[in-house]
């Protein structure tokens, strides 16, 4: 039997590019975080998205309604990890995918191939040659992983990947392989400016995704 999967989408970021909050940024008359949602709905048994304030809170779920459960960032930092480390604590499943609310390409492919790579062990990430990981499309099992989060953020450390490069039995995935399922990478594709979201759209238009 599988472990119970959750999807922890952080939307409590700043925005600082965009004239708005970019997970409510319209691609194709719909919200950016719809679409992150869509993507990954099928593959798990409950969404969090993750906001920074009662205000995004309001304005996030009447989106999402019933697709989602929202909650408000643990601390003030307004940073990725201290929203993986909320949805850590909120998640009812063993183990999460955690991603960006505004990364509307991710490949199914790819979310069961690292789920599948991430059962039985801390997590999964891929991992440039260099040693560079993509904590933003990875798999952490939950409980190691909040534990870990929490040290991090009581050490004064807010950089999400290291929950991942921290932690013993996580399967470091080799960046090809993830280019072998998405050529063009469009997995890692995050819309933080104008200019991306409209990049986005000819995306879109074009059918690769």
């Amino acid at each position: 039997m599988s472990s119970a999967r959750s999807a922890i989408i952080l939307a409590g970021g700043k925005s600082t590019r965009m004239s708005e909050d970019k997970g409510l940024k319209e691609l194709f008359g719909e919200p950016l975080v719809k679409h992150v949602m869509y993507r990954v709905s099928d593959h798990v048994d409950e969404i969090l998205v993750v906001v920074g304030s009662e205000d995004q809170k309001d304005v996030y779920s009447d989106i999402v309604g019933d697709g989602a459960r929202v909650v408000i960032d643990l601390y003030d930092d307004g940073s990725p990890l201290v929203g993986a480390l909320t949805g850590f604590s909120e998640a009812k499943g063993d183990y999460a995918l955690v991603t960006g609310c505004d990364m509307p390409f991710i490949s199914h492919k790819v979310i069961q191939y690292l789920f599948n790579a991430g059962e039985g062990r801390n997590g999964a990430v891929f991992r440039w040659p260099n040693g560079w990981v993509e904590p933003l499309i990875a798999i952490y099992r939950i409980k190691p992983s909040l534990d870990r989060a929490l040290r991090l953020y009581n050490s004064g450390s807010l950089k999400l990947r290291l929950i991942l490069l921290n932690m013993e039995d996580v399967e470091m995935v080799p960046i090809e392989t993830l280019m072998v399922m998405d050529p063009e990478l469009l997995s890692l594709y995050d819309i933080d400016t104008e200019e991306a979201l409209d990049k986005a759209k000819e995306i879109l238009k074009s059918g690769h995704v």
